[in-house]
């Protein structure tokens, strides 16, 4: 990028952090102002936003989306419709992958607003996760011209490339963000997920987000991951050190109390996981996980006839959970039901294939036939046999984009969407 151009989106760029920092000294200004002239009653709630609002954007500095949300739901009640409460909160949910509300809040600071920097850029990050072949070029480009908040545009291109599972491209950003930053919390978080979710190695996981905590100890959603990890390895001790610790400043996290319910039941305390796990359900009957669990642990407990019914529960919301199909398969056979039985282990087996056929697609096959259409149908079958309609719709309609002409995925986009012959 010519100096000239790199050296005016700088300027650019600090445009914006002025006029958002000239707007804090002018809220600022006015609630002293309040104050002065015996507005306390009114101004009390108004400073105490106003700090909600400093520390979430300290922590959003900092990654810590958790953190931030909790601060930003104390802003919203006072200012709703407050610009850079707004940005913030577009950031927040992003980061944590919701991004239906991202586009809410982005659509709103827009009218309150207007299509200025701000926007812009947070509307390019969101694009780099969820509409990555529109603004793709654009983002290297930024990265590549030095752009000075180069590591958030890394983030999302690292995040949008393992959402398409463009797993050599998502390594690549991954590796050359730790270049300029090696040290960064939430670039071993982001390695810490490719290596579990996508890469499955659960021992490199490990490693990622550990060196992520130890970076960053207020790092939630690392010191999470890592519990996950660890309890994948069966190391249960240390995933419940792990767990107790994000426990305490996300006492209402069930997924917590269900991963800590796990742990208890492999450090042999089964009635405590038995409790864990009651507590949850008491609260949410659907929650898929405890729903899961639960159905496990009355299997071990030789409660076939409760652990089959607590399984197909967890079963029929959520078909991807391959290790639910298993266990139900084996309380149906434990209870005498040997033809279903049967028929839920050929299920779970067929899902076995289907896995390792994923597995070898988004890891070899696709970065070598990246346009290769009949690959992006092959993945959307296999979502939706694995009960992921949208996911697989949306890979249907990813082949569609590289051939629109291409007939097998559209017929299955038309089955799926109802709308076939």
């Amino acid at each position: 990028m010519p100096e000239a151009s790199a050296t005016g989106k700088r300027s650019k760029f600090r445009t914006v952090r002025a006029v958002l920092t000239h707007r804090h000294r002018l809220r600022a200004l006015g609630l002293l102002f309040a104050l002065l002239a015996g507005g306390a009653v009114w101004a009390a709630p108004q400073v105490r936003a106003w700090r909600h609002l400093r520390a979430a954007r300290e922590e959003l500095e900092h990654y810590h989306t958790a953190q931030a949300i909790r601060h930003l739901k104390v802003c919203r009640e006072y200012w709703p419709g407050d610009p850079e409460v707004l940005l913030l909160a577009a950031r927040a949910s992003r980061r944590a992958t919701v991004y239906g509300d991202t586009e809410r809040l982005l659509s709103q600071y827009e009218k309150a607003q207007g299509r200025d920097d701000a926007y812009h850029f947070e509307r390019l990050l969101l694009d780099a996760e969820t509409n990555q072949d529109k603004v793709v070029d654009r983002c290297w480009k930024l990265v590549e011209g030095g752009h000075p908040e180069s590591p958030l545009l890394m983030e999302s291109l690292a995040r949008g490339y393992m959402r398409r599972y463009r797993l050599g491209l998502a390594r690549r950003c991954l590796d050359r963000w730790s270049e300029s930053q090696p040290d960064n919390p939430q670039l071993h978080y982001l390695n810490g997920l490719f290596h579990l979710d996508y890469a499955h190695s659960a021992s490199a996981a490990v490693e990622s987000y550990g060196r992520a905590v130890e970076l960053d100890p207020d790092h939630e959603e690392a010191r999470l991951g890592l519990a996950v990890a660890l309890l994948l390895r069966k190391e249960y001790a240390k995933a419940a050190e792990q767990f107790e610790r994000i426990r305490q400043v996300q006492p209402d996290n069930d997924r917590v109390l269900v991963g800590l319910a796990e742990c208890r039941e492999g450090l042999g305390d089964a009635a405590e996981a038995v409790r864990m796990v009651d507590e949850v359900l008491a609260r949410k009957p659907d929650f898929l996980s405890a729903l899961s669990l639960r159905g496990q642990l009355a299997f071990r407990q030789e409660q076939y006839a409760a652990a089959t019914e607590w399984l197909r529960q967890a079963v029929r919301r959520n078909p991807a959970d391959q290790q639910a199909r298993y266990n139900l398969a084996l309380a149906l056979e434990w209870s005498g039901h040997t033809d279903e039985a049967r028929e839920y282990k050929e299920q779970f087996e067929r899902m076995k294939q289907d896995l390792a056929r994923f597995n070898d697609i988004v890891t070899g096959d696709i970065a070598k036939r990246p346009a290769d259409p009949a690959l992006h149908r092959e993945l959307g079958q296999i979502l939706v046999r694995s009960g992921q309609r949208e996911e697989g719709a949306r890979w249907f309609q990813s082949a569609l984009q590289i051939d629109p002409a291409y007939a097998p995925a559209r017929r299955d986009l038309a089955a799926l969407q109802g709308t076939g012959p």
